[in-house]
């Protein structure tokens, strides 16, 4: 598909629509995917036509199809496996793409989600805003420059109580590049900590 043929199509159709962009980020356990989750079943109320997206993989809690909060939360979902799918996936009458874990789908996806927005489409998107050694995570910095809102919330660090801005790594995984997902510790709790400036620097 020609993505910029596609793209100058439906502009024309929706000029009347304006795009927004809105950033949820922060490290691991701070409530991300909870907090998509809750705008989208808002919109759902209000009957706004949705399309929810999630990368395969995040298969956590058994469920393909499906976004699933550490809380319990869960809306129906579509899985892709790049961030160009999502073009295919979205017509003109969408109004809302919700987009979770923004940082499994790379520097494309802010390619994608500029398309969108001169589509005059409402996204939503939540990620990490750094990988679990204190680096930013592409795109989501990116994007969170980009936004018209960024909603940045902190965890509560597992050693201390304090508000924890980061999270770390408390186990060995396969991946040496902390920017590639390991499927075996994706949405692992025992394998990360969420943690406070002081307390990361502890074993």
């Amino acid at each position: 598909m020609n993505y910029q043929t596609s793209f100058m199509y439906n502009e024309s159709m929706d000029n009347r629509r304006i795009g927004y962009l809105e950033v949820i980020a922060g490290p691991m356990y701070c409530g991300k995917t909870e907090e998509l989750i809750r705008q989208v079943k808002r919109a759902a109320i209000g009957k706004k036509n949705i399309r929810v997206f999630k990368h395969q993989i995040d298969t956590r809690y058994g469920f393909d199809k499906k976004l699933f909060s550490h809380a319990g939360l869960s809306f129906e979902s579509e899985m892709v496996g790049n961030a160009c799918q999502i073009l295919d996936m979205v017509d003109n009458k969408t109004q809302i793409v919700a987009i979770d874990e923004a940082q499994w789908f790379g520097e494309k996806l802010i390619d994608v989600i500029d398309i969108l927005l001169n589509r005059g489409k409402h996204v939503i998107v939540a990620g990490l805003a750094m990988t679990f050694n204190r680096q930013p995570f592409t795109p989501v910095p990116t994007l969170m420059a980009m936004a018209d809102k960024v909603t940045k919330l902190s965890a509560i660090c597992s050693i201390c109580g304090e508000e924890a801005v980061y999270h770390k790594r408390i186990s060995k995984g396969k991946t040496v590049d902390p920017h590639k997902a390991d499927p075996s510790l994706v949405g692992k709790i025992k394998n990360y900590q969420a943690r406070c400036r002081r307390c990361y620097k502890k074993p």
